[in-house]
């Protein structure tokens, strides 16, 4: 076709178009990445100018100075999510206007970063423990809900006591709450609260409580199905509130700062240090794949590998 479609008014009609058609914090997240990173560097190019090269070009780009202030680059997962935006509206503007398909094969670098969970050390998790035993209430109460039970924030703050079953000592996790972010075309930004349903399907599961947790949950439970567990009435907190609960707590009982989702760290690493089998504890956690959970948290030390080389010594015998 004669007339260039500008990639800029394309990627902005594709925008448009997947309202609706996702969560919307997939919405928020899909226009952060092409207001921020996609448009500034790749939005004046005609759609069928775009090449294997020039994305390669932009992915190293990204990584290298991605940031707004241009003060260092973004991490290899938020260039990935970029990547797959870009793949998408690209695919899509290739099949609505008949161009010829491009394909991208976009190589990252070998990374030499390996980034080391940050897990509480079982005297900082006693400590947290008893501090909130000792200062119970619905906030705290979370906070042992998340070392017991490995479940995210959003997840905590959404749980409502229909939700619970003190009786079978099980709990449901089917929704969570989050703050999204919305950037406009002329570069407003808009954010409202969501409760929808975890982003993966893995992520919708039961969740078995132990006999530590339930005299917890008894002494704060309340009759009324509707009432959120971390707040004791019908009205929600959000994540960043009781992100800000929580790192004042630790601050206040002398625990070194570890962000909350370092309690699932916590959770998920005391049961592989324990023995419990990586399935089992892929599905508690709501893991999509069990490599995920392998890669995070199964790291042998050089005493379990010695163990395991000297099992097979009375074959050589």
């Amino acid at each position: 076709m004669d007339e260039k479609i500008i990639y800029k008014d394309w990627i902005i009609a594709w925008l448009k178009s997947r309202e609706g058609f996702v969560k919307d914090a997939t919405y928020g997240n899909y226009s952060m990445a092409i207001i921020n990173h996609i448009i500034p560097r790749l939005g004046d190019f005609a759609v069928d100018e775009i090449s294997e090269s020039i994305v390669q070009s932009t992915i190293m780009d990204l990584l290298d100075s991605g940031r707004i202030d241009r003060d260092g680059g973004l991490s290899r997962k938020t260039v990935k999510d970029i990547l797959m935006i870009i793949k998408l509206s690209l695919r899509a503007a290739w099949k609505k206007h008949d161009l010829p398909f491009v394909d991208l094969n976009i190589v990252f670098p070998k990374s030499e970063r390996i980034e080391k969970l940050k897990v509480l050390s079982p005297e900082n998790q006693q400590q947290l423990i008893q501090a909130s035993l000792l200062d119970l209430n619905v906030r705290n109460a979370g906070i042992l809900l998340a070392l017991y039970t490995g479940l995210r924030i959003g997840e905590i703050c959404s749980l409502q006591w229909k939700d619970i079953n003190i009786e079978e000592r099980k709990l449901k996790v089917t929704k969570t709450i989050q703050r999204v972010y919305f950037k406009g075309v002329d570069g407003t930004n808009t954010t409202r609260v969501i409760i929808s349903t975890p982003k993966t399907y893995a992520s919708i599961r039961e969740v078995p409580l132990s006999t530590f947790i339930i005299p917890v949950l008894k002494k704060i439970k309340s009759e009324n199905p509707e009432v959120y567990v971390i707040t004791g009435d019908e009205t929600y907190l959000e994540p960043r509130t009781y992100r800000s609960y929580y790192d004042r707590f630790l601050k206040r009982i002398g625990v070194p700062h570890i962000n909350f989702h370092g309690l699932r760290h916590t959770f998920a690493t005391r049961l592989i240090e324990a023995g419990a089998d990586v399935k089992t504890v892929s599905e508690l956690l709501g893991h999509a794949s069990v490599n995920l959970t392998l890669n995070l948290y199964v790291h042998p030390q050089m005493e379990q590998k010695r163990k395991c080389v000297e099992l097979i010594q009375h074959f050589y015998l």
